[in-house]
C-alpha cells in the first residue's frame, strides 16, 4: 500500500506513531502529511530543532515546505515557521508541560481541524535524566487529546535514541503504530483494523499531491 493512500484510512482523534531510525526517509512521511491535509491545518511541534534537518533535506531534494508553518518550538535555537510559542523543556518539567498541553488546547478550540505532528519527544527524555515520574506525565500527555474529532496527531520517534519505556508506553496508547523496516518502507504493527496488522506501507518516490487528494 502507498502512504499517501494509508493517510486516507486514519479517522479524526486518531494518534499515530510513526518509529523509525536515523537513516530512515521519515522526511518524506512527514512531506507527504503536509501534502495530504494541507500545510495550513498543520502544527508542528518542534522538539530541539528535529525538524530542522528534515526540512533541510527535503528543500535540497526539490520539495518545498512552506516558511509560515505553525510552529511550536521546543528548544532549539532555530526561527523558521509562524512561531506561536516558545518553551523551554531544559526548565520545570510541570511548567513546560503545562504550557504546551493549555496552547494545544487552545488551538484545537479556535481551528476546525488540526493535524499535529510531534517530532521527536524522545530528545526531552535525557533532559530529565531519564526520569520515570516525567516519562510517564509525557507519554500521559500524549494520550490526553485521543478521541478529539477536531485533530489528528502524528508522533516521530527514532526509535535508536530512546529508553524502551517511551515508545512502549505510546504503543499501548495510539490507535496506530507504523515503524519503518526499510528506508522507504513501513510496516503496520496496530491498528483500528486488526486485518491490516503486519502489512506494508511504501513511501512513493513521488510524495507531493494535488489538492484534490486533500481532505
Amino acid at each position: 500500500m502507498n502512504f499517501n493512500d494509508y493517510l486516507s484510512k486514519v479517522s479524526p482523534g486518531e494518534s499515530v506513531l510513526i518509529e523509525h531510525t536515523s537513516l530512515s526517509l521519515h522526511a518524506l512521511a512527514f512531506y507527504a502529511i503536509g501534502e495530504k491535509y494541507g500545510w495550513d491545518r498543520v502544527l508542528l511541534v518542534d522538539v530541539i530543532d528535529s525538524s530542522v534537518p528534515v526540512v533541510r533535506w527535503l528543500r535540497l531534494s526539490g520539495l518545498s515546505v512552506p516558511e509560515n508553518v505553525t510552529r511550536i518550538k521546543a528548544g532549539g535555537i532555530s526561527n523558521w515557521g509562524r512561531v506561536i510559542l516558545e518553551v523551554d523543556p531544559h526548565k520545570d518539567p510541570g511548567i513546560f508541560l503545562s504550557k504546551f498541553s493549555r496552547k494545544l488546547r487552545e488551538v484545537y478550540s479556535k481551528s476546525e481541524f488540526t493535524v499535529t505532528v510531534i517530532m521527536n519527544p524522545e530528545r526531552l527524555v535525557p533532559l530529565q535524566n531519564e526520569n520515570i515520574n516525567f516519562i510517564l506525565t509525557l507519554s500521559n500527555l500524549a494520550s490526553a487529546f485521543l478521541g478529539d474529532p477536531r485533530r489528528i496527531t502524528f508522533y516521530f520517534v527514532n526509535r535508536e535514541m530512546t529508553e524502551s519505556i517511551y515508545p512502549a508506553l505510546l504503543e499501548e496508547a495510539f490507535t496506530r503504530v507504523l515503524c519503518f523496516t526499510g528506508k522507504r518502507n513501513l510496516r503496520v504493527l496496530k491498528s483500528p483494523e486488526i486485518e491490516e496488522e503486519g502489512s506494508e506501507i511504501e513511501l512513493a518516490s513521488e510524495t507531493a499531491t494535488t489538492n484534490n487528494s486533500r481532505n
